[in-house]
């Protein structure tokens, strides 16, 4: 995927877990935000891994 230093890897990992949460509170969230929050879904699935 992207070849960031670890710190960059980790900043990006906390940005979207916030934006994966708002996206849980949001019912009908913006076109152009579902497919972040779909990366985001994705990230933590990986990360977990």
């Amino acid at each position: 995927m992207l070849h960031l230093p670890p710190g960059a890897k980790r900043d990006l990992g906390r940005l979207i877990t916030r934006i994966d949460a708002e996206f849980e509170r949001r019912t009908l969230p913006e076109p152009n935000y579902i497919e972040l929050a779909m990366f985001g879904w994705w990230w933590t699935r990986m990360r977990e891994r």
